[in-house]
């Protein structure tokens, strides 16, 4: 492209600044030469108008109005070559052409408007070639690291490079930088800043680009539309991996599947170290924040285990108080979340989930918006304080052998009373329930396969004593 200062610059053109100087630097796009009195009506954004003056109107403040005109048209210049006769330009014309920035360049009328409409034309050309040339480098570029590199952050790395730019990726909505290539390189606000489309609702930024033929904003946005078709097909990646995860927590909480066998499988989605179960709840009307809950910023790193039952979030994720922390802040001040002990050989994975939904019943109750178990079983040493809190306590701990005993007419509520008033003694708690001692051995492994909790542990007999406590206090 060609800018109204360079035109002037050519002396064989015979240009001259009239008013309107400090826009030189408009690019013209296009020349086109109307002497109507409405030339704002036949032009488009970039034109360079070309005028002998015979529709211009005579009076200082009709010109001063048509000058407004074709600025709001976005033309780039005026260039006046008037025809012997024609009206001159007013002092008004030119002083409101200065006070918006439109220049107003003079020329002889002996200025042929073909010469400069096809030194424009020309000059259009050769940018459009070079913008394609540049597209198909752009183009060449990225299939050649798509190649090179297996994921986004390396790609985005090498595009950088290659580019000589440095890239930032962030998020719309929070400003999280979701991908950089120098962040050292970006204490200042970015050069250019483009919205990347598609479903991800991401911004590029630029910071300092050392390549002219990427400094251009539609190859920009061309690198912009590139970079959303991958965080779409990160998005697509993400979304099968919270299926998977789905299906593994259910098998997890089932029994079907042994903690430590899913480990290999639970590193591989970036959860290691410590973990546990987190229950987050929403109101029933706010659920459907729950299903993009994957795509925050904060769980690119990992995959945690999603499974959704009713209002209650269930997450099987690492053990990271700043991580649990954003996690709650993206859902809205309605959230509430539970934290159960880390899960290991003594605390399973379905153990775990009693406690995160014991720990995310009491926070209700409270102004809080996190309850970690732990706190709350010291809380609830001496048993529950409240008749929701005992309601919370006899559902999650009892309320499986409630449903089976409805089922199947099986005493298992009796049994474990009796066992745990007999302080685990076998053989009296067998005769004061009139039954083989077998059979009691049959009955507790039933109350250990429904509620993930052996009655015979230490843990087994605190827990299941608390609960007996509050359901009878419950009658």
């Amino acid at each position: 492209m060609i800018t109204v200062q360079e035109l002037v610059d050519k002396p064989y053109l015979g240009l001259a600044f009239q008013a309107g100087q400090s826009g030189g630097n408009k690019v013209v796009t296009w020349a086109h030469a109307v002497d109507l009195p409405d030339p704002w009506r036949w032009i488009e954004a970039g034109t360079l108008v070309m005028s002998t003056g015979a529709g211009l109107p005579e009076d200082a403040a009709a010109q001063s109005l048509w000058i407004q005109q074709l600025q709001q048209a976005q033309a780039s210049a005026l260039v006046f070559a008037p025809q012997p006769g024609a009206v001159s330009l007013t002092p008004a014309l030119l002083a409101k052409a200065d006070e918006i920035g439109l220049p107003v360049l003079s020329a002889s009328f002996e200025l042929e408007f073909v010469k400069l409409s096809r030194l424009v034309i020309e000059q259009v050309l050769r940018a459009q070639k070079e913008r394609f040339d540049a597209g198909q480098r752009l183009f060449q570029v990225y299939a050649d690291v798509l190649w090179q590199a297996a994921d986004l952050p390396e790609r985005l790395q090498l595009l950088g490079q290659k580019l000589a730019s440095d890239l930032r990726i962030v998020d719309a909505d929070s400003g999280a930088v979701l991908l950089t290539t120098a962040p050292a390189n970006f204490d200042q606000p970015p050069l250019l800043r483009l919205p990347i489309p598609g479903r991800a609702h991401a911004v590029l930024e630029m910071g300092k680009v050392r390549s002219k033929w990427v400094d251009d904003p539609l190859l920009a946005r061309v690198l912009a539309g590139l970079l959303g078709v991958e965080l779409d097909r990160a998005m697509m990646a993400r979304n099968d991996k919270r299926d998977e995860g789905k299906a593994l927590l259910q098998d997890l909480i089932a029994g079907e599947m042994d903690f430590n066998t899913a480990k290999v499988m639970l590193e591989r989605r970036g959860l290691r170290g410590s973990l546990v179960m987190v229950a987050l709840r929403l109101p029933a009307a706010l659920t459907g924040r729950f299903e993009q809950l994957h795509h925050v910023p904060e769980l690119y790193g990992c995959f945690p285990l999603m499974l959704q039952a009713e209002h209650t979030l269930y997450l099987l994720i690492n053990d990271d108080v700043d991580l649990l922390q954003h996690l709650l802040a993206s859902l809205g001040t309605d959230a509430k979340m539970g934290i159960s002990h880390p899960i290991s050989a003594m605390i399973s994975v379905q153990e775990s989930v009693q406690q995160a939904t014991l720990a995310v019943a009491h926070v209700a109750e409270s102004d809080n918006t996190l309850v970690h178990y732990a706190d709350l079983a010291s809380e609830f040493a001496l048993g529950p304080k409240t008749v929701s809190q005992a309601q919370a306590v006899v559902q999650h701990y009892l309320g499986r052998l409630l449903d089976y005993e409805a089922q199947h007419q099986l005493p298992l509520l009796q049994t474990l009373s009796v066992f745990l008033h007999q302080d685990g003694n076998w053989k009296t708690s067998a005769a004061q329930l009139n039954i083989h001692r077998q059979t009691l051995v049959y009955r507790l492994k039933l109350v250990e396969e429904l509620t993930g909790i052996k009655p015979t542990s230490s843990h087994g007999i605190s827990v299941f004593w608390l609960a007996l406590q509050a359901q009878q206090s419950l009658k």
